[in-house]
Order: structure tokens, then C-alpha cells, then sequence
């Protein structure tokens, strides 16, 4: 066996050296990583269990402020008990009035609705429901639950609207009872919230993985919320009983629980954090250093100190520029190094700073515009000639004796008021947007009677597809305010449908059309934008009100990622289309 060279040995020598190191430094690493990531996790997850709890105790008190403050009017218990023996349309609307004050000034505040055990109720809104169905639900409180308890009140969970089933919405519900000054309970105030606000609340993750989350209510431990989206009923039947023994934090095999109580109700929420989510990140640490410790086994070996510092130098200059780089202020990088991968480094980089920065730019425009929207959309919306229009069609309507009509156009324009003054929601859901273009037209339709017809058709499936708030509202209003110079009556048709992977948004009108230049100008100003979206001179000449179409096709053209549009002059009503196409994704039906 011929002697080995000494190079040779030390390089075998250093070789085990470095391995024996690395294996003893990445075993110490990995276990006390693994401590310290199960007692921050167990820490952070126990601060995000309460955080969560905090935030659905805010949920439900704003619908226990609306019950206190509906009930806090001496007049309301008396006229309900009036209209519970002998109901008269005068009394529906002073009662609807009072629920509607209420919560006008809560936006998260869905419905207000009184009923009793006859049958009797006043619902804010648009009920679809009748006596019979009223008296079932009444029922169904009195056999269930325990309300003739002081205090007593109860939570229902996210399930489909009662009052108005037809539109899908989800809503969780609180229930309590009415009663006289002898204690006997004489009907139901029952407060409504969308569930979109518990269900952004409990939209937890943790990196890039989902929480579970159930919340259980009242003293039978109903279950008020679960977020997986496979609703399995026995895994929430397995943590309600794991869980009622209170304690703050427990660990199965493969879950830690963390619950927290509710400060004001019979309410508890708990966190299921899977243990696999938990260690993800180490196992990709011990990969990552099973990886790193032979690739400096092997390049420890075979390279001296002069060729690794050769070799990371243009990577080290590489780094030092990408920690004086500003993407505000951001210069393509110059060459730091002739080799391959260096390359491939500084052109992905620049890359990525350029989409970063076109998505910033993006996003200034769009939340920009989309508040410029807002207010041109709420001046336009209480200006004083339409309010002069509005109030004064109201009052005619009064004059008539048509009392039911001029409170419902009041209504309208109460929601109309509402949405377009929600300054923190930017985007909508179709449904949503649909919603308030109805009662628009409503309002509308109370002052031109005769002189508008409308039409909204919408695929159910589209309903719940993200959209700028008040995309519809001015093409609608334009259509409207200028068909009426030509014609003596409007007819305005709006349509919602799925084509070949596009969600088409298409208004209607019979009315006289768009001139050539002015659809030039609407081409003009969109192509321009499309070509140079930092020039400054487009984006100050966008007009929102009036015929302002260009910002509304700007605005689309932004949020969504495939957007065209079509304007058509002459189509088969003889007037003006504009079919806006949005690329979508098409889930379920």
C-alpha cells in the first residue's frame, strides 16, 4: 500500500474535521432552535388567540350596541306592543325608522328586524319572507334557547340571511328578547352583520399555512364558527370537548390548542396549530445545513482560500449593491463580474426591482384614483341639485299621499348615502356593487317614473367576483342623465355573464349615443396610459364626473390584470353599450 502524499492527509484530516464540526454544530443548532421556535410559537400563537377573541368581542358588541340603543327608546317597546295587537302602516315605519337610526352610522351593521311570536314584524331592507316563517322561527327561539332568562340574549353563527335568502349572503345573527314592564316577553330584536367581518378576523395563517379556528357560544358550547373549509363537524366536536376544561394552552400528538375567553359573553375562541406547521421551517434549516455542510466539505478540499475569496468577490460585491439599493431611487446594476451566475444574479434582480416597482406604482394609482373616485362619486351623490332633485321628488310624492314611495326613495337614498361614503372598502364583490346600483335606480325610478325602466341580470356564480367599488354607478347615471335629453323614455339594461373565461359587464341605454370624437378621446386617453403609465399629464386630466368612462376603463385596467372594453354606438335599442371584459378565473358551477 503506497504511502499517501501529506496534501493528501491533511486534506482527509480536515475533511473529517470539518464534517465531525458540522455535524455536532448542526445537532446543537437544530435542538435549540427547535426550544426556542416551540416556546415563540406557543408564545405567539397564545398572543394571536387573544387578539382574535378581542377582535369577535368588538364583532359582537357592535350588534349588542345596535339592541341597546333600539331598546334604550322608551317609545320603541310601547309602539312594538301597539303593532303587535293591531300592526298599521304609520306604526311599520315609524318602528322601521327607529331600527334604521339605529345603526345608520355603522356600516358593519347588515339588518335590523322586530318580530314576535303572531307572525308580526318590521324588517329594515327588503324582506322575502312571510307570517308563517316568522312564527317558525319564533317558535324555534322559544323551544331552543332559554330567553326568559334576565339578560339573556343569543349568537348565531354565519348562515344564509333569513329576511332575504335570495341574495346568498351569509350573516351572523344576534337574538334577544323584547319585554314589558311585567317581565313577559312580547317579540325578538334580532341584529344582523355581514359574515365577511368575522370571517376576515379569523383569516388567520401562520407563514404560509392556515390556522384552524373554532369559536363555541353559550352555555350549550354551540358551535358559533369553524374555518376550515371542509366543515368537519367531528374535529369540532373533538376540540369542544378537549377545550372545556379550561386551560389557557394543551398539546396533542400532533396539535398545540390554545384557547382564549370572552371578557363580555359566553364565547370562547380556540387556535388549532398543526406541530408539522410549527417545525416547517426547521426541517428546511436541516436540510439546508445537511446541504451547506457537504458543499463545504467538497469546495474546502479542493479550493485554497485565494480561489474562494476570487470566487465570491463579484457575489460580495453583488450583495454590498443590493444593500445600497432603494427601489424609490433604483439603478440598473452595473457588471461586478464576468462569470455566469453573477449574471443571471443581477439580471433577476433587476428584474424583480423593476416589477416591484411597476407593482408600486400600480398600486399608488389605483388607491389614488379609487379615493378620487369616492369623493367625485359622494359629491356628485349629495350635491345640491340632486338633492334638490331628489328631496324635491320626495316631497311630490308626499303631496300625492304616497307615503310608501317616499319612504322607500328615502331608504334608497340612505343606502346610496352609506356605500358611496365607505371611504376604507375599495373593492367590492359584484353582488355588493349590484345591491347598490338597485337602489340607485329605485331612487331614480321614484322621480322619472314613467320615463325609466330598468333591467340587472347577473349569473349567480359572478356574484361574488371582486370589482373597484362604484364601477357601475356612473356608466348607469351617465346613460340615464344623457338618454333623457333624447328620449322620453329611457330604458337601461344591465347585464353580468361569464364568456370564454371573461366576466362582461355590459350597460345598456337607448339614448343618443357617443359622438366619434368624444369615443376618440375615450380611446385616445386609455391608449396613452396603457403606452406610459408614469405620465403625470394623463392621470391629473382624468374627469370622474360627467362622462368621465376613460377613468372608470383606466381604473379597471389597473385592478385587473386582462381587461378590454368595447363601446358601441348603435346597438338593438338603438342606442349606447359599453361592454366592459374582465379575464377571471372560473371556480365551481
Amino acid at each position: 500500500m503506497g504511502k499517501r502524499k501529506i496534501s493528501t492527509r491533511l486534506a482527509q484530516t480536515y475533511a473529517i474535521l470539518v464534517i465531525v464540526l458540522i455535524g455536532i454544530t448542526s445537532v446543537v443548532f437544530y435542538s435549540y432552535n427547535k426550544e426556542t421556535i416551540h416556546a415563540e410559537g406557543v408564545g405567539n400563537l397564545s398572543q394571536m388567540t387573544t387578539l382574535t377573541m378581542e377582535q369577535i368581542d368588538n364583532c359582537l358588541t357592535s350588534m349588542e350596541q345596535v339592541t341597546i340603543d333600539v331598546l334604550a327608546d322608551g317609545e320603541f317597546a310601547k309602539d312594538w306592543e301597539i303593532y303587535s295587537r293591531e300592526p298599521t302602516r304609520e306604526l311599520y315605519t315609524e318602528i322601521k325608522k327607529r331600527m334604521i337610526s339605529a345603526y345608520k352610522n355603522r356600516s358593519n351593521i347588515r339588518r335590523v328586524a322586530v318580530y314576535d311570536a303572531g307572525g308580526n314584524y318590521v324588517c329594515t331592507g327588503a324582506p322575502e319572507i312571510d307570517s308563517g316563517m316568522v312564527i317558525q322561527r319564533a317558535r324555534h327561539l322559544e323551544k331552543t334557547y332559554k330567553l326568559n332568562l334576565t339578560d339573556s340574549r343569543v349568537f348565531l353563527g354565519a348562515d344564509r340571511d333569513f329576511w332575504e335568502p335570495s341574495t346568498g349572503s351569509d350573516v351572523i345573527t344576534e337574538i334577544k328578547p323584547i319585554k314589558n314592564l311585567t317581565q313577559d316577553i312580547v317579540g325578538y330584536i334580532e341584529i344582523q352583520q355581514n359574515a365577511m367581518y368575522i370571517n376576515n378576523i379569523c383569516k388567520l395563517s401562520w407563514g404560509t399555512s392556515h390556522i384552524n379556528i373554532f369559536v363555541f357560544m353559550g352555555e350549550r358550547d354551540d358551535l358559533f364558527y369553524m374555518s376550515e373549509e371542509k366543515k368537519n363537524m367531528d374535529r369540532a366536536a373533538y376540540f369542544r370537548n378537549l377545550t372545556k376544561k379550561y386551560a389557557a394552552l394543551q398539546e396533542t400528538d400532533h396539535d398545540i390548542v390554545s384557547q382564549a375567553g370572552s371578557n363580555y359573553y359566553s364565547c370562547r375562541t380556540v387556535l388549532v396549530l398543526p406541530k408539522q406547521i410549527l417545525y416547517k421551517s426547521m426541517n428546511k434549516i436541516l436540510r439546508g445545513i445537511v446541504f451547506v455542510a457537504g458543499l463545504l466539505v467538497i469546495f474546502t478540499v479542493l479550493y485554497s482560500v485565494f480561489m474562494t475569496k476570487r470566487i465570491m468577490r463579484p457575489i460580495n460585491c453583488f450583495i454590498k449593491m443590493m444593500q445600497s439599493t432603494e427601489l424609490d431611487h433604483f439603478v440598473r446594476p452595473r457588471t461586478v463580474g464576468e462569470d455566469w451566475e453573477t449574471g443571471i444574479l443581477l439580471d433577476s434582480f433587476a428584474e424583480m426591482a423593476d416589477r416591484l416597482q411597476t407593482s408600486i406604482s400600480a398600486q399608488r394609482k389605483m388607491e389614488e384614483m379609487q379615493t378620487k373616485t369616492l369623493f367625485s362619486i359622494l359629491q356628485s351623490e349629495i350635491s345640491p341639485h340632486f338633492l334638490y332633485n331628489t328631496l324635491g321628488s320626495i316631497a311630490n310624492l308626499c303631496e300625492k299621499g304616497e307615503n310608501a314611495e317616499a319612504a322607500d326613495a328615502c331608504y334608497s337614498l340612505t343606502e346610496i348615502l352609506r356605500y358611496a361614503s365607505g371611504y376604507a372598502t375599495q373593492e367590492v364583490t359584484l353582488k355588493e356593487e349590484l345591491a347598490e346600483l338597485r337602489s340607485y335606480l329605485a331612487l331614480m325610478k321614484s322621480r322619472y317614473r314613467q320615463r325609466l325602466e330598468y333591467e340587472i341580470q347577473m349569473e349567480p356564480f359572478l356574484e361574488n367576483q371582486i370589482l373597484p367599488k362604484l364601477t357601475l354607478q356612473p356608466l348607469v347615471e351617465n346613460a340615464i342623465k344623457y338618454s333623457l335629453m333624447e328620449t322620453e323614455c329611457v330604458c337601461v339594461k344591465i347585464y353580468a355573464v361569464y364568456i370564454d373565461g371573461n366576466m362582461i359587464l355590459e350597460v345598456k341605454d337607448n339614448g343618443c349615443g357617443f359622438t366619434p370624437e368624444t369615443m376618440e378621446k375615450i380611446r385616445r386617453k386609455v391608449e396613452d396610459f396603457k403606452k406610459d403609465r408614469e405620465t403625470k399629464e394623463i392621470m391629473e386630466n382624468i374627469q370622474f364626473g360627467g362622462m368621465g368612462l376613460s377613468g372608470t376603463l383606466i381604473r379597471l385596467s389597473i385592478f385587473f390584470e386582462d381587461f378590454s372594453y368595447r363601446l358601441i354606438n348603435c346597438n338593438d335599442e338603438g342606442g349606447t353599450s359599453i361592454a366592459l371584459y374582465m379575464g377571471i378565473e372560473k371556480r365551481g358551477g
